[in-house]
């Protein structure tokens, strides 16, 4: 199954980019299936996600989020599918603004052809995505060796515990 893993987010945004740094670190434990699995990050957004993730059958996307729920904890995962969006589906003012659930129904309606089977998103819970900064909080940080063990098991991978830092 060709399969694209994809973290989001701008790096040097603190948080935002912990779905940039996931990436990075899968491109390191991801190295024998390289033909049938390709790991990716951007700071693209809106309809140019379209050319990303078409061609695939299937997305696996890491992503920052912050929920509007009363305690929310940061760093936790939450593993999504696009449906699980249908009420955030929508047209905003700028077809460059729009957010990843509208893309993916765009994408849906235009091309069904072309877009992945399945697509599946880890979600982690952030606190800081305004301040530039290269670091990201201490709790998201921390996240990150579960983002990696949760995003392998969707691949049918294991994770190698004993990385060497």
């Amino acid at each position: 199954m060709k399969t694209l893993v994809l973290g989001i987010g701008n790096p040097i945004l603190g948080d935002d980019g912990v779905g940039v740094h996931v990436a990075q670190e899968l491109v390191k434990l991801i190295k024998d299936d390289s033909e049938t699995i390709r790991v990716e990050d951007t700071n693209t957004s809106g309809l140019n996600l379209l050319d990303i993730i078409t061609g695939y059958e299937k997305v696996v996307i890491i992503d920052a989020i912050i929920t509007d729920t009363d305690g929310r904890e940061i760093g936790e995962i939450y593993r999504l599918r696009p449906e699980d969006f249908a009420a955030s589906v929508h047209l905003s003012t700028s077809m460059h603004d729009v957010n990843l659930p509208t893309v993916i129904e765009i994408g849906k309606k235009l091309m069904p052809d072309a877009m992945p089977s399945e697509i599946v998103i880890f979600a982690v819970e952030v606190a800081e995505v305004e301040v530039f900064t290269e670091e990201m909080t201490a709790k998201v940080k921390e996240a990150v060796p579960k983002i990696l063990d949760r995003v392998l098991a969707e691949l049918g991978k294991k994770f190698p515990h004993d990385i060497p830092e």
